[in-house]
Formats: structure tokens, C-alpha cells, sequence
């Protein structure tokens, strides 16, 4: 399966995850209420609730989202995670205040007989501390295995990032023209202007400008005996050429290679400051 393929599949698989935990959470909710309303009935009940766990996602994967856009290089992805919940507790709340008052539920005593402003702050600001402990248990059910994932994910890469971290170092003190180099074991000679290489299990795949070739061979070993000058790894399983790079596109926590063979590369998280510092100006 290719990476993109694998982006798409566990993107689906993480939005079926969160569309199911908020219908849970909301039948739950529906099912242990108290209170029953006049002209509410069990139907009703529910169809309140689930409106009301949606109206607090979206809230809520509006604010992370715009964190992730916009600082994802200057806070760290738990930071950004506590901010998108206390900055979207408070449009929620008063979201939802506005939703009950238009249903006709009591809220915030404007249904009541208080006609003093400052006791309605007072009531929202309690109805802030009500529901945060709420709103904290909720974001935390829908995206704490989103961001076990992708701790997950940091801490696999950092082996190989260190490992390749020890090799450049390592190529870096030999002569950089040397021209014993993994492409110079191929037969027969690679054609074009060399791209890309990428491991898939036992074998490596070499894309030129010319030529997409398959070859037994261990990926670690070639992008070992490879010169930094000639080109650097960029993921686990992707190695490109200096040459080759024609623009770095940023998505979000995603980036990317473009290459001059047209192959998107992806960038792992652990290989991102080198990539920056590379090709980024």
C-alpha cells in the first residue's frame, strides 16, 4: 500500500472513530438525563443530545485545526491539544446557551425572573467550570489516540533518525567525490538523472528521470553507502536527490517533496528540521 493510500486509509479510519465516540457519548448522556422536559420525548431527548456533542466536536476540531495551521512549529502537539480545549470551551458554552434558548430550555436564568447582568456573568462563568471537566473528558476520548498515534510514530522514527544522524556524520569525514557508491554497483548503470529510492521490504526501488528499476538490496546499507552530497533520507523508507528537489510542500504537519520525476515524497517528523533547513529559504 502506498503512503498516500495508508494516509487516506487511517484518516477514514480516525474520522469512523470520532463520528462513532460522539454518538456513544451522546446516546449515553441521553439515556442518564434526570430532567425531562415538557413536549420532549425520548426521541427528542436523544436528537437534543446528539446535536449538542456535535456542536461541541466541531468547536472543537475547528480551534485544533487552526492551531495545527498556524503554530504547529512553535508549540508542541500536547500544548496545542490543552489550548484547543480551554479556547473552544467558551464558544461551546455559549453555542449551546444560544441553542437552549432558542428550543426554549432554561438557561443561564433568562427564562427565570433575574434581570441582573452581572448575576447572568456570574452564571456563565459557573456554567464554564460546570462543563469543563466535561468538554476535558470528551476531546480527550476522540483525540488522545490520535496523539498516542503520532507519538508513537516520532518514537519509531527516532531510532533510524539517529542511526542516519551517526552516518552522515560518518560520510561527512570521507572524500566526498568518492564515486563507490551504491549506484555504482548497478548493472546495468542506472539511466537519466537519478530521483528517488524507496524500500519496500527486501528490495529498493530506484526511480530516475529516465527509468523506475526494482533491486534486492538492503535500504539501510545503500543509503549508508550513498554521499551526503549527492543526496539524504528523508523518511524510513525514503531516500532523494539534492538535484531531484523541486519544492517542499507544507500541509498542516504533513510535508512533502516534489521531485522533478513528478514522485511525491513524503517527509517524517523526526527528518523535518534537516529537510527545512535543506530546501526551505
Amino acid at each position: 500500500m502506498s503512503d498516500r493510500s495508508l494516509k487516506l486509509t487511517k484518516q477514514r479510519s480516525e474520522e469512523i472513530y470520532v463520528l462513532v465516540i460522539s454518538l456513544l457519548l451522546a446516546w449515553l448522556l441521553a439515556a442518564h438525563q434526570d430532567t425531562q422536559y415538557q413536549g420532549y420525548n425520548v426521541f427528542s431527548t436523544y436528537l437534543y443530545w446528539t446535536c449538542r456533542i456535535f456542536i461541541e466536536l466541531a468547536m472543537f476540531i475547528t480551534v485544533f485545526i487552526a492551531l495545527e495551521k498556524y503554530f504547529a512549529k512553535y508549540l508542541s502537539v500536547w500544548l496545542r491539544f490543552g489550548l484547543a480545549i480551554l479556547c473552544s470551551l467558551i464558544p461551546f458554552v455559549l453555542l449551546i446557551t444560544a441553542f437552549d434558548l432558542i428550543i426554549g430550555l432554561p438557561e443561564l436564568g433568562l427564562n427565570g425572573a433575574s434581570d441582573i447582568s452581572t448575576s447572568r456573568a456570574r452564571e456563565f462563568a459557573f456554567e464554564l467550570l460546570f462543563l469543563l471537566d466535561n468538554h476535558i473528558l470528551f476531546c480527550a476520548l476522540i483525540f488522545l489516540p490520535r496523539i498516542l498515534l503520532q507519538q508513537g510514530e516520532y518514537t519509531h522514527d527516532k531510532a533510524p533518525q539517529d542511526e542516519t544522524t551517526q552516518n552522515l556524520a560518518q560520510l561527512g569525514a570521507k572524500d566526498t567525490h568518492s564515486s563507490d557508491t551504491f549506484f555504482d554497483t548497478l548493472e546495468p548503470r542506472l539511466k537519466g538523472n537519478l530521483c528517488c529510492m524507496e524500500a519496500q521490504e527486501h528490495y529498493i526501488q530506484i526511480i530516475s528521470s529516465e527509468e523506475s528499476r526494482m533491486v534486492l538490496h538492503r535500504f539501510s546499507d545503500a543509503v549508508r553507502s550513498i554521499p551526503i552530497f549527492l543526496g539524504m533520507q528523508v523518511h524510513r523508507s525514503h531516500w532523494v536527490a539534492h538535484s531531484a528537489v523541486q519544492e517542499v510542500l507544507v500541509e498542516g504537519q504533513s510535508m512533502r517533496l516534489k521531485l522533478s520525476c513528478g514522485k511525491l515524497v513524503p517527509v517524517s517528523r523526526t527528518f523535518r528540521a534537516i529537510v527545512e533547513k535543506r530546501y526551505v529559504t
